[in-house]
């Protein structure tokens, strides 16, 4: 419904309509529904690149999200890309001492390590600190 009022305000759409679709796609993240999740992520995806560009911190922000749910379901390599991706947007949008950046570093480091690439997990900690 919230979304629908969304709609009816701003018909031109705009980053708000991108925020009720990403949180839509926490919704079902949180409730481990991740082909839903992914659905929603990629509808705010969308939204976000065409409302702020594809180089805002949004973008990044739901890419990471969506790297989330790959790392849930098990896909490590898909996931580790989208992180890398996400923090790329988010470094480039924001600069690389943001406090924005620590969490995409926090969680690459946790698929390196469930990747078994340890040291790479290292410098990600490291760097977020």
């Amino acid at each position: 419904e919230g979304l629908g009022i969304v709609r009816r305000i701003h018909p031109e759409r705009n980053v708000t309509e991108g925020c009720c679709l990403e949180g839509i796609g926490h919704i079902y993240h949180g409730q481990r529904r991740f082909e839903d999740a992914l659905a929603w992520y990629g509808k705010a995806h969308r939204m976000y690149r065409k409302t702020v560009g594809p180089e805002s911190e949004d973008v990044g922000r739901v890419v990471c999200n969506i790297a989330r749910v790959l790392s849930r379901q098990g896909k490590r390599d898909d996931s580790n890309e989208k992180f890398e991706e996400g923090l790329a947007i988010i470094r480039r949008a924001v600069g690389d001492e943001h406090p924005q950046v620590a969490d995409p570093l926090y969680s690459l480091a946790e698929c390196k390590e469930e990747a078994g690439d340890l040291e790479g997990a290292i410098v990600c900690l490291r760097e977020a600190q």
